[in-house]
């Protein structure tokens, strides 16, 4: 992550870090993706989880917490993290 929060936030490194760790893991399954400006999180099938919900409720939790700044892109880290997700 390269936004100015998770430079001053080892507890965000450390997040993102177990976030690509469980999506490297789940690249044999087919998974459910939410792209939002450079913002992702990739949700592997689960019978006890209702997708749609928590998209959506992470969804709400990114407006309230950055408003029309999650739609702004800085395409160099849109660059730098969209090869790393699936080769």
């Amino acid at each position: 992550m390269t936004d100015s929060f998770s430079e001053d936030n080892p507890l965000a490194e450390m997040a993102a870090e177990l976030m690509q760790a469980k999506m490297d893991v789940s690249k044999a399954q087919q998974t459910h993706l939410l792209r939002i400006g450079t913002f992702q999180v990739e949700i592997s099938p689960d019978t006890d989880m209702d997708v749609r919900e928590f998209f959506n409720e992470t969804l709400d939790k990114l407006i309230k917490a950055y408003g029309d700044k999650l739609l702004e892109i800085d395409i160099k880290t849109a660059m730098q993290t969209a090869g790393s997700m699936h080769g």
